[in-house]
């Protein structure tokens, strides 16, 4: 019986990718996967190359969890050619697995951006950049069972016909993204950043239907629109204070995501400008430390979000759990879910650079 209601509760993904309008992928640590929050975060960078990989697995309570799995790599290019411009290339991976493997999302991106610096000492930088992706979504029709597929006794039978106009277990297609970021290092304490994306610019359709069956409903894929900033904020030589927020718009439903990480250097700063926890800055000739951080954040409507990061020289990692706090927490036993988030910052063989970058680091 309870394999059963697994397999009946997890058609749910399905049912909606075939009659609503689908919603993308989140993590709770936004900032520690760049290129899926903003392609003009691509290459902005205090070093010359970044990798990144995020993990998330959601209510674990129920028997078939959800789990999401991204990895990217960025550098930082003609930064000495250009002056105080640069340019940003990269690199982005995604899979989400939704329930007992029946919907599965594999997206890759490639990432372009250009860094305009508006000052001499690029205190201050605007930049644009843009992805094109190619996504693929899959099922196992074979694990799910429909109302047709009740037999006389009142048993489902997975042996009989679904009677659904099924035409493949799979669709792909193309997709393309944009956007824009400001950051600014107003002084040494105190560094602002904000930015926004605009996702899915040509509404790419998501249907395993025959052609006459969805011609009734197309199932466009809307666009997501985001907005995200935050800063950071020294308090004395060893603590910082770190504020960010998002909010994502898609699909008539709304996301709003915000709070702050509380940090602790154990190496006291000398004259840089760090960013800290969803928006670190520092300065690329910035000595490499150790740090400590908190955090919380709050879901409007959904969950508590709390942190616990740690910086160890080029590595950083992250760990979150979400709290439940929604009409769901019935069902999941409040349990939401949990992330692990790790990034290394590298520098490649280039020219010595005459001014530093101002730049968040994730």
């Amino acid at each position: 019986m309870r394999r059963l209601f697994t397999r009946l509760l997890f058609a749910v993904p399905l049912i909606l990718s075939l009659t609503a309008q689908a919603q993308d992928i989140h993590f709770s640590q936004f900032y520690s996967a760049p290129l899926l929050l903003n392609p003009a975060m691509t290459g902005n960078v205090a070093e010359s190359y970044r990798v990144a990989l995020s993990y998330r697995n959601q209510w674990a309570s129920i028997p078939a969890p959800y789990s999401t799995v991204a990895a990217s790599v960025d550098a930082s290019l003609l930064g000495c050619q250009l002056g105080v411009d640069h340019v940003g290339v990269g690199l982005a991976i995604s899979n989400d697995r939704s329930g007992d493997g029946l919907l599965n999302d594999f997206t890759s991106m490639l990432s372009l951006a250009y860094h305009k610096g508006l000052d001499p000492e690029r205190r201050y930088m605007l930049s644009l950049g843009g992805q094109v992706g190619y996504t693929q979504k899959s099922i196992d029709i074979t694990k799910l069972l429909f109302e047709r597929q009740i037999d006389p006794n009142l048993e489902l039978n997975s042996a009989l016909p679904n009677g659904e106009p099924f035409q493949n277990n799979r669709f792909d297609y193309i997709d393309l993204r944009a956007g824009g970021m400001f950051t600014g290092a107003l002084n040494e304490n105190a560094n602002v950043y904000l930015g926004g994306s605009f996702y899915h610019l040509t509404k790419p359709q998501e249907t395993f239907l025959t052609p006459e069956a969805s011609s009734a409903e197309k199932n466009l894929l809307d666009p997501r629109l985001v907005f995200h900033g935050g800063g950071s904020f020294n308090l004395g030589t060893r603590f910082n204070l770190s504020p960010s927020m998002i909010y994502m718009s898609q699909s008539g439903s709304r996301n709003i995501v915000v709070g702050t990480a509380f940090g602790y250097s154990f190496q006291e700063r000398a004259r840089r400008y760090s960013r800290g926890r969803g928006g670190r800055s520092s300065r690329g000739n910035s000595e490499q430390g150790s740090a400590l951080y908190l955090g919380s954040w709050y879901r409007m409507n959904d969950a508590v979000i709390l942190l616990l990061g740690i910086d160890y020289q080029s590595f950083k990692f992250g760990f979150s759990y979400d709290i439940n706090v929604s009409g769901l927490r019935q069902a999941t036993l409040s349990q939401g879910a949990v992330e692990l988030a790790l990034s290394f910052t590298g520098k490649m063989a280039e020219c010595k650079r005459e001014v530093p970058t101002y730049c968040p680091r994730f």
